[in-house]
């Protein structure tokens, strides 16, 4: 808690032991990232600040020592080499497959030493939809909050595509969430490849993948077909989104007896309907943001303990900047705890 506030971090990350995708990442795979030179590696920036979690493998206990020094009383927990692995183009749908469950099984336990403050999002083969629909019901079956999407235009399908259908199906039905997350480094094509410098292409990887996934699953009818399907859109920043929907918005009514006819609601209606996005640890822009599509549609996340984390004054640094820009204490408790409270479904599991 920080400042009376609660404080659920919705997008943090998980470091994995060697053993989950050990099988996947040696007998002649290549490196899974495809990073510059120059990508800053080290963890929150200083590898000082994490000698405890560092000390200890970064398990479950020190974890949670991390977050009572940020002042976070609960988490949903994402993969950090498992944004990759899975995704390797020289991998066969069953081997992606099963490297999403080793990781599923393993976060589902880590989050066990504390049910009451540890949630996590599984991955799946997203090279075969079938197989990502059946690691759904596992992820589901083992407790998992949601599973985890890249944006990317991977098998050459972008999210928007009806080979889709049987995963969005099973997570609509089994009531969890879809993130779709974004990790610069993937062995496959992304928006920053007309780059070679980390800085352009991590400036462009994010939010405009973000921008393109949103725009497939929108515009090509997905949340149309699913209305019961929550969509999280993550650690993209949240300024790009106002400008994202307007233009949406026009293109759908520009469009809406050809292209766009099968689209009964605007774009704008359908996110506020279905989905939210997640800040950076610290946005300047979010205040804003919450003004323009209302707080419960705008979550908080730290990323630790990537190397833009602002370990340990994250949530201090993000309350001071929406605070200053205008957001109200309401906002903030909505944006801290509410929202992800409920877009998560984990009134039961955190009190």
């Amino acid at each position: 808690m920080r400042q009376a506030l609660r404080i659920l971090d919705s997008d943090a990350h998980v470091i994995e032991p060697a053993h989950v995708f050990e099988r996947w990442t040696q007998q002649g795979h290549r490196n899974p990232m495809n990073l510059p030179p120059t990508t800053p590696m080290i963890p929150c920036g200083d590898m000082d600040l994490l000698a405890d979690q560092f000390g200890h493998g970064f398990d479950a206990p020190s974890y949670l020592r991390a977050m009572d020094a940020q002042g976070i009383d609960a988490v949903v927990l994402y993969p950090s080499v498992g944004l990759f692995v899975p995704y390797q183009p020289e991998l066969s749908a069953a081997e992606s497959s099963d490297a999403c469950r080793s990781y599923n099984e393993w976060v589902a336990e880590y989050c066990g030493a504390a049910p009451d403050r540890l949630a996590a999002v599984g991955i799946v083969p997203l090279a075969d939809p079938a197989m990502a629909a059946r690691e759904t019901v596992r992820a589901a079956e083992v407790g998992l909050a949601g599973v985890m999407v890249r944006p990317n235009r991977l098998y050459g399908r972008q999210l928007g595509d009806a080979e889709y259908e049987p995963l969005y199906a099973a997570v609509e039905n089994l009531g969890l969430v879809l993130a779709v997350h974004e990790g610069l480094g993937v062995q496959g094509p992304t928006i920053g490849d007309r780059f070679t410098s980390f800085v352009e292409r991590h400036l462009c990887s994010h939010p405009m993948e973000q921008m393109a996934a949103m725009a497939g699953l929108i515009l090509g009818g997905t949340l149309e077909r699913h209305p019961g399907l929550r969509v999280a859109f993550l650690e993209s920043g949240t300024g790009w989104l106002p400008y994202w929907l307007h233009r949406m918005d026009d293109h759908r009514n520009w469009l809406a007896d050809s292209e766009c006819k099968e689209l009964e609601l605007e774009p704008t209606q359908y996110f506020r309907r279905q989905c939210t996005i997640c800040s950076d640890p610290d946005d300047e822009l979010a205040a804003w943001v919450m003004g323009e599509v209302g707080a419960d549609h705008v979550l908080w996340a730290s990323d630790f303990p990537h190397p833009d984390a602002l370990f340990p004054h994250a949530a201090d640094t993000f309350i001071e900047e929406t605070t200053s820009a205008g957001a109200t204490k309401a906002d903030l408790t909505t944006s801290l705890w509410d929202a992800p409270l409920h877009f998560y479904r984990l009134s039961e599991r955190f009190t």
